[in-house]
């Protein structure tokens, strides 16, 4: 299973890891080669300078030295070597050679001009570099190598060699405390990384743990952050419309269910009491005469019931097919025609476009909105049913009468719940509650939108079909 912290870690460390890693590894390089390079320039100069004590004279050359100044040079501590050949061989070299079994250095065959500077493993045994020059010995006059080549005067070679291994010393001490430095890094790093994520993602761990605390049952269930994270508001805002709809479903299935109960539950018990009394006076033959068609009437109460929540059942997440050409003009007046048309005006657009439809459906739901139109208005008012087009490519039934008993906002969102009755007593024996409901449900198997409005005191449903 992969994890968002493990990822995180992984990818931050190696990515910070690398970045610092590539800082140091460039640090110890300069360093390293600065360091390298200091010590080739000081062979360089000090090789330089013995170069400068070597002079061209009548008799041959001269060289100005004294170990008194330069003890490096004849001590057996630290010593440095040197020496200078010419064309006949060795014309003198540092006393330090003569304090050890080799006492010579490599020679090495160079151009005028040209120096080199190689590893070597000195006399005395340690490690170290000589640098080797071949130059042209300054005259009496310090005539200098370009009057060598008018006067072809004699070039000599210089091999001066120091030991190295301090310089190895701290190149290796640098190593040392690069590789060192890189570990404390890549483990401080490491937990540096967890910690700063852990500390991140704390809110959204608290986050978790409140939302397996959560319960829809429970009235006021919601999700709060003490300390707001900017990128968990909108999850939060998200989780709490959606416990909020959730709610609101479960108390829906609720009152659903009691409804149900109740609805179901009263013509049980008429048919038990009806049951019960013919029992006990079975020689009563108009109460026999009267049981029959009472039950027969209950028992289809029960039946229409039974039969609408199974409708609404079938098509709460269906979808009907469309694919009769309707009139809905002609469809309206047919399903009014079979019932009272004393209170119903119409007012239809005789330019109203054929549609596409399931005929069904559409007869189902003008009959629930016309009839609870009629069950729901006062006696002597009129129910009107018009049509019109509208934009969008949409055509408009609606369906407007004068309302008994005022509507709140909240009866109108509960206008399509199933069961639902403003009537909390449900004192009527012919209404369910359901027709509103099944009108709402077949909408959307046709990808209709049925919609309520109230004004003054006129509500008016509206069924928006679609022309294409």
């Amino acid at each position: 299973m992969k994890s968002i912290r493990s990822k995180l870690v992984v990818t931050l460390s190696v990515t910070i890891t690398g970045f610092v890693l590539c800082i140091l590894l460039a640090t110890d390089i300069a360093v390293d080669s600065w360091i390298d390079n200091e010590f080739d320039r000081s062979l360089q100069s000090k090789a330089g300078m013995l170069m400068t004590l070597v002079h061209k004279t009548d008799e041959g050359f001269s060289f100005s030295f004294s170990s008194e100044f330069m003890p490096e040079f004849a001590g057996e501590i630290e010593p440095e070597y040197f020496l200078v050949w010419s064309k006949e061989g060795i014309f003198t070299r540092s006393k330090s050679l003569d304090l050890f079994e080799v006492k010579n250095l490599p020679f090495e065959d160079l151009e005028i001009g040209e120096s080199k500077i190689r590893p070597l493993q000195l006399p005395d045994g340690r490690d170290g570099r000589v640098f080797y020059s071949r130059f042209i010995p300054q005259g009496k006059d310090n005539t200098s190598e370009d009057t060598y080549k008018k006067t072809n005067d004699e070039p000599l070679t210089l091999a001066y060699a120091a030991s190295s291994e301090e310089v190895d010393f701290v190149l290796w001490l640098i190593d040392v405390i690069f590789i060192v430095t890189t570990i404390t890094v890549i483990v401080f790093i490491r937990l540096f990384v967890r910690k700063a994520i852990d500390t991140s993602l704390a809110p959204l761990i608290k986050l978790n743990q409140d939302i397996s605390q959560l319960s829809i049952t429970s009235e006021g269930s919601q999700i709060f952050i003490q300390e707001p994270v900017k990128e968990l508001l909108p999850i939060v805002e998200s989780l709490n419309a959606f416990i909020k709809e959730n709610r609101q479903l479960y108390l829906r299935e609720k009152r659903l269910t009691s409804d149900i109960a109740h609805e179901i539950k009263t013509p049980i018990a008429e048919l038990i009491n009806m049951a019960e009394v013919a029992i006990r006076f079975p020689n009563e033959k108009e109460l026999n005469d009267d049981f029959k068609p009472e039950a027969l009437k209950i028992s289809l109460r029960l039946k229409n019931i039974v039969s609408n929540l199974l409708l609404l059942h079938k098509y709460s997440d269906g979808k009907l097919i469309k694919q009769d050409a309707c009139d809905l003009n002609q469809v309206i007046t047919r399903v009014i025609e079979n019932s009272d048309l004393s209170r119903v005006n119409l007012e239809l657009n005789e330019n109203a476009p054929a549609i596409m439809s399931n005929l069904f459906a559409l007869e189902s739901i003008i009959s629930n909105l016309v009839n609870n139109a009629k069950q729901y208005s006062p006696l002597d008012s009129k129910i009107l049913v018009s049509t019109k087009t509208a934009k969008e490519k949409l055509l408009i039934l609606s369906v407007t009468n004068s309302l008994i008993e005022p509507l709140s906002d909240n009866d109108i969102d509960q206008l399509f719940d199933p069961l639902w009755q403003k009537d909390t007593s449900r004192t009527s024996n012919n209404n369910f509650g359901l027709g509103l409901s099944i009108a709402k449900t077949l909408s959307k198997a046709i990808d209709a939108q049925l919609s309520a409005e109230v004004s003054d005191k006129n509500i008016t449903f509206s069924l928006a079909l679609n022309t294409d």
